[in-house]
């Protein structure tokens, strides 16, 4: 752009943060997607920079869309974005539309109503639980702009991202991970003066970071030469140097306070001398205020009003809340406010309109009176209610900040009401943050000794919201909401909302005192013993039951009623959700053919019923348990199937567990590159899984790279520091995996990690067979490193019951195998080596048959006996040929080396020769 070209736009400067944009938009253009964040503080030029670059975006061919925050006015979740979203829907045929949305179109729907109307037939999504449903709706969104950007290039703008709410911020968060080799650009505008530490969009910026795609522009004050350009520009008059200069360092360049001083200015004053320098304002409000204070009081009652309806307004609701005015003032007193950009029209084709800059409605709105400002809030909740009282739910977040901020004349009863219509909304569209707000404010002015039906909804609502965004060790907050709200609901009899709490899905965190377990158990007591809603919970129940407690008796008991009860009301729902419930219980209790056998049939119903979520979950029950018996086809038949329902539920968990089973199937018969490439896939979902980085740490293991081993395994340990104490998956997994990686590659940084997770898991009187086997495996290896006899023994004894399986990646038959060896029984050791031999090679699980072979060679080099030796070299060959084959380097060199010492000792003569 020509510098002539910038003075005729009005837009003065700023071309060197113009070519960072204009080359963020080429990368855009040419498939690599961008994210630009421009800071500085308000009035300093970021929207008017913003459009600049939208206008060579237009140019160019690209769509431009635009999202703007609220200060907080009682504006939906994820407002920014249904702005953008609905301006595109609005003008895109139906058809366009349900193709780049596909699937994700009914995930869309459910933030933006109107969809449903576009596009007929959308059915409601599968119900999730809260994290999986706002992944499933951040991934349907990104999907969606990404589709769009590969038809032509997007560019999506956000204004005012300092005032977003925190859902908007998590969905910028992921599109951000997402757009890298598409054609969308994203471009946000805040003020870094309002980002403090605690900020959220200082989280926000901090993930961003992070990203190689993202850029961050810092916008500073206009030069001197600028200020006058602009002057030029805005006046039509040239001014003196010291008036320049004088105006620069007073406003320190901003475009915003060098433009409303302008304004207050006539162009006589401007040209004639510099006395209007003295009247320059200490304060931008008052320069913002001096040149309303010039505008008929019409247009000044219009503004005054709009500014407590909030920054931005439509004429309906403005029009209603003026009845005093004629229409033809109306419109003249609008036309005279957009005559001098006080306010303008927005471009988004919606017929609203907004205050030129956050600033003018703010000093506008601060200067009406406290009553005068509860009066008027008011008379905007009233008149909105009434003109969308056909779908006020849709407005219920303006609505209880409109009554809430007028409280002081209106009382709280409208308040509370559209705040809980609000907050279950927020819950509904995973805006759980916000959800807070609206939950909390209701709480606020229901304080008091006695419970009602507000506060007990408030507290249900309030316990699901904190239950998805505390922190762990704050958890027991959100339970014990949950129990005031389930205390009052069972007072009063209200079945549903007992049974809606009792199934609430909430970790079971025994050591902060949290067990919903308890409040199912009370439910069961309140409902008819053999009703569906107490099949529900006894479903519920029995996973507790067997999980949490340990009580595998128990957990049967409450399956085999909600069997019956969902059998006898042909509910077919319940009952696949019992078995899949069944087969993790059977499968955690290491009763791996009942564990298949509930899973099987559980797939079946998922299939029938188009069920993805509970297809995953079944085929992955069946994965592990058919693997860890060693049922090759079955293992394979599920790792094969698993993904197409899971990329068709788009929820975050089960897509990562996915990746994670076929990585498990690639893994064990060695083919590290394939499983690398689906474990990665799982990484970059959920990068603190301790599932997944389990798996990765034996990845690098077997292949050599200790490094990297060592850097996932560091990570897994902030998974357990981070993670309940006891015997949880992060524990389980640390004290199998550290062991391992120790025992493979001799010398490792900690000789001792996962010490303290094996005594975390063998000491929990509720720890599960499944996790006390992991726990039982790396003791095991513990032992034999450290030559502790009495602790091999020890470890012998608790495993002996579990022979012919898999301890998560090494049979119980060879840890048995080096244990005997350990305590110097070297027949029992071979006995089980070779049963471990026969394992491995019927499974097909070449790693870990390469690894027994070697052992198994081991112990039969120190037994030393008649055919021994023979053997052993032809085990230690075997071994040789599949580490070689499989590239497993420390295997190599472990079988080469005990090859050196075959052949260096002494063939035993026989005791009876011929």
């Amino acid at each position: 752009m020509t510098s002539h070209e910038s003075r005729a736009s009005d837009f003065i400067g700023r071309q060197q943060e113009l070519a960072v944009l204009a080359a963020a938009l080429d990368e855009t253009l040419s498939g690599k997607g961008q994210l630009v964040m421009l800071a500085g503080e308000p009035g300093i030029g970021k929207t008017r920079l913003a459009h600049e670059l939208t206008a060579q975006a237009n140019a160019q061919g690209a769509i431009v869309l635009w999202g703007w925050c609220h200060e907080r006015r009682g504006a939906p979740p994820y407002w920014p974005w249904l702005q953008s979203i609905r301006t595109y829907v609005e003008t895109a045929e139906a058809s366009q539309l349900r193709q780049e949305m596909g699937p994700g179109a009914a995930d869309i729907a459910e933030i933006l109503p109107e969809l449903t109307v576009k596009l007929e037939g959308l059915e409601k999504p599968s119900a999730l639980d809260q994290g999986q449903a706002r992944f499933r709706l951040f991934f349907s969104i990104t999907t969606f702009l990404k589709n769009v950007g590969r038809r032509q290039p997007l560019v999506l703008v956000l204004d005012d991202l300092h005032w977003a709410d925190e859902s908007s911020l998590l969905l910028l968060e992921f599109l951000a991970r997402e757009i890298s080799a598409s054609s969308v650009m994203v471009v946000g505008a805040y003020r870094d003066n309002e980002v403090t530490g605690s900020h959220p969009l200082a989280q926000t910026l901090g993930s961003l970071v992070r990203e190689e795609n993202f850029q961050r522009v810092q916008l500073g004050g206009l030069s001197r030469q600028e200020v006058g350009e602009f002057i030029q520009a805005r006046a039509g008059v040239t001014v003196a140097d010291a008036a320049v200069e004088s105006l620069h360092q007073r406003t320190e360049g901003n475009p915003l306070f060098v433009g409303e001083v302008v304004s207050s200015v006539s162009r006589a004053e401007l040209g004639q001398n510099e006395d209007w320098i003295a009247t320059i304002p200490e304060a931008v409000r008052e320069a913002i205020l001096r040149r309303i204070s010039r505008l008929s009081e019409t247009c000044s009652q219009l503004l005054r009003t709009a500014s407590v309806i909030g920054r931005d307004f439509d004429l309906p609701l403005l029009r209603a809340l003026c009845p005093d005015i004629a229409e033809d003032g109306f419109l003249d007193g609008l036309d005279e406010a957009l005559g001098i950009r006080i306010i303008e029209s927005l471009s988004d084709g919606s017929g609203r309109y907004r205050f030129g800059h956050a600033l003018i409605q703010q000093a506008v709105y601060e200067e009406i009176p406290l009553m005068r400002k509860a009066q008027a809030h008011a008379a905007v909740g009233e008149t909105l209610e009434h003109l969308q009282q056909t779908n006020v739910n849709e407005h219920a977040g303006e609505l209880a900040y409109h009554f809430a901020e007028a409280r002081a004349v209106g009382g709280k009863d409208k308040m509370v009401r559209y705040s809980l219509i609000a907050g279950e909304s927020a819950l509904e569209t995973f805006a759980y943050e916000q959800a807070l707000v609206h939950f909390g404010r209701v709480l606020s002015a229901n304080q008091g000794p006695a419970e009602d039906g507000e506060t007990a909804a408030a507290l249900f609502g309030l316990g699901r919201a904190q239950a998805a965004t505390l922190p762990r060790h704050e958890l027991r907050e959100a339970y014990l909401n949950l129990s005031r709200a389930f205390d009052y609901y069972a007072s009063v009899g209200d079945t549903a909302q007992i049974v809606a709490i009792a199934e609430s899905p909430f970790p079971q965190l025994s050591e902060h005192g949290i067990g919903t377990g308890r409040l199912v158990t009370r439910a069961l007591e309140l409902i008819p013993d053999d009703s569906l809603e107490a099949g529900r919970l006894h479903s519920f129940h029995g996973n507790v039951q067997g999980l949490v407690d340990g009580d595998y008796r128990s957990s049967r008991e409450s399956f085999d009623r909600a069997l019956t009860i969902a059998r006898r009301e042909g509910n077919s729902a319940l009952e696949m959700r019992t078995l899949i419930f069944a087969a993790q219980v059977e499968l955690w209790h290491n009763h791996f053919e009942n564990s298949l056998r509930s899973s099987l049939m559980a797939v079946d119903l998922a299939v029938a019923a188009s069920d993805p979520r509970g297809e995953v979950a079944a085929r992955y029950f069946a994965s592990i348990s058919s693997r860890s018996f060693g049922d090759r086809q079955e293992a394979q038949r599920q790792a094969s199937a698993i993904l197409e329902p899971a990329e068709r539920l788009r929820d975050r968990y089960w897509l990562a567990t996915a990746h994670n089973t076929i990585a498990w199937w690639h893994k064990l018969q060695g083919d590290w590159q394939s499983a690398r490439k689906s474990n990665q896939r799982g990484l970059d979902l959920m990068p603190l899984d301790p599932r997944i980085l389990l798996q990765r740490v034996i990845l690098e293991t077997q292949t050599g790279n200790q490094i990297e081993a060592e850097v996932h395994l560091e990570r897994l340990e902030e998974v357990v520091r981070q993670s309940a104490a006891g015997p949880t998956t992060a524990n389980a997994s640390l004290a199998f995996v550290s062991p391992l990686v120790r025992s493979i590659f001799g010398a490792v940084k900690r000789p001792d990690l996962g010490e303290t997770s094996i005594a975390a898991v063998l000491s929990s009187p509720s720890a599960t067979p499944f996790f006390l086997t992991w726990a039982r495996a790396g003791a095991s290896l513990m032992a034999v490193m450290n030559g502790d006899r009495e602790a091999a023994a020890e470890q012998y004894a608790a495993l002996k019951p579990s022979v012919g399986v898999m301890a998560y990646y090494i049979t119980v038959d060879r840890c048995l195998g080096l244990l005997a060896d350990n305590m110097g029984d070297r027949d029992t050791a071979t006995d089980h080596f070779q049963d471990a031999y026969d394992f491995c090679r019927k499974a097909g699980y070449r790693p870990e048959l390469a690894w027994t072979c070697h052992d198994y060679a081991k112990a039969l080099l120190e037994r030393n006996e008649e055919g021994d030796r023979t053997k052993a070299m032809t085990l230690m060959d075997e071994s040789l040929a599949i580490a070689s084959e499989l590239g497993m380097r420390p295997l190599t060199e472990r079988v080469a080396s005990l090859q050196e010492r075959a052949e260096a000792q002494p063939v035993r003569t026989p005791a009876y020769p011929d």
